[in-house]
């Protein structure tokens, strides 16, 4: 069903004319679908950088509170 919805607004992205849309100023915005894109990208590139900031930064050592006695 989460794919149906996703094709569907793929295909949604074709089909609506662009009356309601403000005059275009970059090339990537005749693009039917790259702000979905850039909003799937961006949550992608959101997710890989917490995981790689809570490995790094925020874990600590499962024996990090026996090393101090």
């Amino acid at each position: 069903m989460l794919y149906a919805f996703l094709f569907m607004s793929l295909m949604a992205g074709f089909l609506v004319h662009t009356y309601f849309h403000p005059p275009i100023h970059f090339f990537w915005e005749t693009i039917s679908f790259f702000s979905a894109l850039y909003g799937f990208i961006g949550c992608i590139l959101i997710i890989i950088g917490s995981k790689v900031l809570g490995r790094y930064w925020l874990q600590k050592k499962e024996d990090y509170y026996d090393q101090n006695e």
